[in-house]
């Protein structure tokens, strides 16, 4: 529960305040005039400029480097951390989604200060089921004390924002333009806390075991069959298989969707040109996923392949067993054919052929966790790139991505420009994309932005 004792008002030194009227969601401890002394970590917080006017409201933390993120720059908005407060805000972030058309599918409803609030994600994974019964999967995470401070009045948001979109939906006559398909209801919504990042560490929040908050129905997170656009056809929709209760970051990438698309409309060009000049019988596509996790990358490009009319078979590498049975299951579904190696990927891919696959995808976790691992984590994503190019065939693509937030563009160019020159392979880079459009950026916020992905051919 969220203090009810008076709110405290922080004061920032002269001038300080131009980044925050600039946009931007935090305040450093440095930028503080003074601080109240009894302040908990994540307790509601007044923000004033030095001549003591409104800047924000928002939550504090009087131990750590962001001392504060602001929720309401609105002097009106007397208490944005109520659960109307935070209603608010999820129906513009489920508004955003269904105006990029969205929301039928499984997308990110919160990413944090882009959607107003800061230290929550918040993923909505659409279901396929067997009954084809609308359901779906909520994954939240809370990175920040503010955040977990905020847990009870979100919950009780997030069932009345889940609720009005069944009732909305059940109205909504067969066929109405924007019409994003029946919507679940809470008797059909599963809700998983995954408060299991490291993150959460540098708040002085422990690191907690995944938990399933709401399952009434039974649908079984742990094994869900999440329902994607299909990359080479974005009218239609896959399903692949996802641990939403104990897989990497919320059960799966969403973030990648753009990119994947993207790639799939290059690869789709390139099978036609190829399939018109191989004959009628091609080779099969040869398809190289380094950190497959589940597969998403080998089952959207074999979906791809398969309806181009060409065989493809994928090399999926990772170093989870798990994580691998699920990729296979996912990219046999999609009518790719299937090799794995489990391997630590940066030690070596000896066991694989030079210069023989027509794709690689390069898409690692965050080698750059903070700044002092900046020397290590770029020339982790050297050696990386470096290996990949010496994978791929004359004229294949390289995809390759970066999720180091502290990397920037110019970093990572810098990065396959090295890797090229030590591989010995030229490339000529033909793409570039980012997070996915439901990971919104703000401009005066770049930490905001993290996602990179390059794609180049070789040479």
């Amino acid at each position: 529960m969220l203090s009810a004792a008076p709110m405290p008002i922080w004061t920032l030194k002269p001038r300080a305040e131009r980044r925050l009227r600039g946009g931007h969601p935090w305040v450093f401890n440095n930028e503080l005039a003074h601080r109240p002394g009894q302040v908990a970590p994540g307790d509601p917080v007044e923000l004033h400029d030095a001549a003591g006017r409104f800047l924000a409201r928002g939550y504090g933390h009087p131990h750590t480097l962001i001392a504060f993120r602001a929720l309401s720059r609105e002097a009106a908005e007397e208490h944005p951390w109520c659960s109307a407060g935070l209603l608010l805000r999820l129906q513009r972030a489920a508004a955003l989604r269904e105006r990029l058309g969205l929301g039928a599918a499984s997308h990110r409803l919160v990413f944090g200060e882009a959607d107003e609030l800061p230290g929550v994600v918040l993923d909505r994974y659409r279901l396929h089921t067997a009954d084809g019964a609308p359901a779906q999967v909520l994954v939240l995470q809370e990175h920040t004390a503010g955040a977990e401070r905020l847990h009870a009045a979100l919950l009780e948001a997030l069932q009345t924002l889940v609720e009005h979109e069944a009732q909305r939906s059940a109205q909504r006559p067969m066929g109405a333009a924007g019409d994003a398909g029946a919507a679940a209801g809470w008797a059909r919504t599963a809700l998983v806390l995954r408060n299991d990042v490291s993150m959460r560490e540098l708040e002085g929040l422990a690191k907690l075991p995944p938990a399933l908050l709401h399952d009434p129905a039974g649908l079984d997170p742990a094994r869900a069959r999440i329902v994607l656009r299909a990359a080479g056809d974005p009218a239609r929709t896959i399903a692949l298989e996802a641990d939403l209760l104990a897989g990497q970051k919320t059960g799966f990438y969403l973030d990648q969707a753009a990119n994947v698309r993207m790639v799939a409309q290059l690869l789709a060009g390139s099978l036609r040109a190829g399939i018109q000049a191989a004959g009628p019988d091609p080779a099969p596509l040869r398809v190289l996923d380094l950190f497959a996790y589940v597969g998403q990358w080998g089952a959207q490009l074999s979906r791809v392949a398969t309806a181009a009319g060409r065989a493809v078979a994928v090399t999926a590498v990772d170093s989870s067993a798990q994580a691998l049975a699920l990729a296979e299951a996912n990219v046999r579904a999609a009518g790719g054919g299937w090799e794995t190696l489990r391997a630590d990927i940066l030690r070596g891919l000896d066991a694989l052929p030079a210069r023989s696959y027509d794709v690689v995808v390069a898409d690692p976790p965050a080698f750059i966790k903070g700044r002092k691992a900046l020397p290590t984590g770029r020339a982790a994503y050297v050696k990386l790139n470096a290996m990949a190019l010496g994978l791929l065939r004359p004229g294949g693509l390289l995809v390759t991505c970066s999720c180091s937030q502290l990397l920037d563009e110019d970093a990572f160019r810098d990065v396959l420009h090295h890797a090229a020159l030590r591989a010995g392979v030229p490339v000529r880079w033909i793409a570039r994309g980012g997070q996915a459009p439901d990971h919104p950026l703000l401009a005066a916020f770049p930490e905001g932005h993290y996602l990179k992905c390059w794609v180049g051919v070789a040479d």
